[in-house]
């Protein structure tokens, strides 16, 4: 590696970065850099100091331009994830790893080239001039710039115009049908640029590294994500990539103040990570169904497999989940603290602030206005949003009953969250010991029954229903299709105790409950 620093004072501090941001764990990229050099142009040796296991300090009293030659050991597993992977037919760059930063230069642009082997193509969403010049208007974008090179596979495509490509990379050779593959990733990029109507990325770019090193997984950036899996036949990233592909809007440009601009030289600490790693997983699996990829009951029963892990947490008796995030550094990086991931309590809060936002203003606002109004407000270059302004701008969408809200699910330890408000967007959340009433049949994702409970209803599978009322307290009218005509039944109300924990169409709902649901699964995109 060589480095310059053009325009250089006459005392420069260079360093590796401590962390990865995406990632909220100190690493050891200082381990993997030897052989450091430090020359002026000429290539007269300049005197430095080490200040720190990261951090060298250099004496340029002649101001001229500083050259500094390193190497980096690229042994990251599997094809290159977190760090540095060299190996013969590829390698593999996540910026923080492998470039140094000058702390003066930080905002500078910062221009690179490669010297390749014969036969090797490069990969990423940096921008470049054609002729081997790739650039970046700072070093936060120069690290966000993940660098893919060797033999891989390419496919392009376009979605609302906008330029896309994914870079399929396997030793020695992708086992899956990489053109199919490429579809289900165009269709999942389609929902979150429809929802959000403006996209903060000239052209985005999807590395799938097909092998498993020490992480499986992805890691988003800002034009681009990485992702790790296996070789398979068979890939279907689906909600994997819509998550990371959603980390453009959300935590590349919608983030907390102190995630960008970075430091790097030490932990960053938020309380808002359940925003955005949880709200983006929220949104992961909304457009994923929304783009056809998954059905909605596959959506429901994960979003229930969701609040049933959070239920189970004994950390959530202890700590709030703004706690949770503060902590998460000392707990692995990998999303929260104790038992307690931000990922799955950011996911279900944002869920119940959906729904209640949307009852609240009667279906004219959704959290998709809450994200729509962040990224005005905070995307690049705009600073980051303080610590208390999420429950703010809650409020300001959704009203004052928001606030409470807020406060229970994201800093109150130990109190029962409000799922009922799931209800409003006709939906049955069932809790094991309680007691419901209900439709005697069930129905699927097209409200055709599937099972009737019980005889002598009038019903039958394959009846289409319209509608469900309840007439008294044991009681139901139920309006269904048979055959083209329209029939009406009146039959007896089914009274259980849960044995389980369900989340299905709440068949009782209200005609406005049953609008909410069907706006919030087309989404605000359309």
């Amino acid at each position: 590696m060589r480095m310059q620093i053009d325009g250089a004072k006459d005392s420069e501090t260079v360093s590796i970065p401590a962390w990865c941001p995406g990632f909220y764990f100190l690493l050891d990229y200082e381990k993997a850099l030897f052989d450091v050099n430090v020359v002026n142009l000429a290539g007269a040796k300049l005197a430095t100091k080490k200040l720190s296991a990261r951090s060298i300090h250099i004496s340029n009293p002649t101001k001229e331009p500083i050259v500094v030659t390193y190497r980096i050991q690229g042994n990251d597993g599997g094809l290159g994830f977190f760090r540095t992977h060299v190996r013969n037919t590829s390698a593999f760059i996540n910026g923080p790893s492998a470039f140094l930063y000058a702390e003066s230069h930080m905002t500078e642009p910062h221009n690179v080239k490669f010297n390749l082997p014969s036969g090797w193509d490069i990969g990423t969403a940096m921008d470049h001039d054609g002729q081997g010049k790739y650039s970046a208007g700072g070093y936060d974008e120069l690290a966000d710039h993940p660098i893919q090179l060797g033999r891989f596979v390419r496919r392009k495509f376009k979605v609302e115009g906008i330029p896309f490509e994914a870079l399929w990379v396997g030793d020695p050779a992708p086992n899956c049908d990489v053109d199919a593959e490429t579809e289900r990733l165009r269709r999942g990029s389609i929902p979150a640029i429809k929802m959000m109507k403006k996209v903060p990325f000239k052209h985005y770019t999807y590395i799938i590294h097909l092998e498993v090193g020490d992480f499986a997984g992805g890691l988003e950036h800002r034009a681009s994500t990485c992702i790790a899996t296996g070789n398979a036949q068979t890939i279907h990233l689906d909600e994997l990539a819509t998550h990371e592909y959603f980390h453009s809007w959300n935590v590349k440009q919608i983030r907390p103040k102190i995630l960008g601009p970075f430091d790097y030289s030490k932990q960053q600490r938020t309380g808002n990570l359940w925003f955005s790693e949880g709200v983006t997983d929220y949104y992961a699996k909304l457009h994923a169904f929304q783009a056809g990829l998954t059905s909605e009951s596959q959506l429901l029963d994960e979003l229930r497999n969701e609040i049933r892990q959070l239920e189970r947490s004994e950390t959530r008796k202890k700590m709030t989940l703004e706690q949770v995030c503060q902590n998460t550094w000392e707990d692995n990086g990998f999303g929260g603290f104790g038992d307690l991931s931000f990922y799955n309590m950011g996911l279900v809060s944002g869920f119940i602030l959906d729904a209640a936002i949307r009852h609240e203003t009667a279906g004219k606002k959704s959290l998709d206005d809450v994200m729509r109004i962040a990224f005005d407000r905070y995307a690049l270059p705009q600073p980051g949003f303080e610590e208390g302004a999420l429950r703010d701008l809650m409020v300001e969408v959704g009203g004052p009953k928001l606030g409470p809200i807020y406060d229970t699910l994201i800093r109150t330890a130990g109190k029962e969250l409000p799922y009922s408000q799931l209800e409003h967007l006709g939906l049955r959340l069932t809790i094991p010991g309680k007691e419901y009433v209900d439709a005697p049949f069930s129905v699927n994702d097209k409200n055709t029954i599937t099972k009737v409970i019980g005889s002598d209803t009038g019903l039958m599978d394959g009846d289409d229903i319209i509608t469900v009322e309840l007439g008294g307290t044991d009681s139901l009218k139920v309006t269904f299709k048979r055959g083209g005509q329209q029939k009406q039944v009146v039959v007896k109300a089914r009274k259980y105790k849960a044995t389980d924990m369900r989340l299905v169409r709440n068949l009782l709902a209200t005609t406005e409950e049953s609008s909410r649901r069907v706006e919030w699964l087309k989404g605000s995109g359309g």
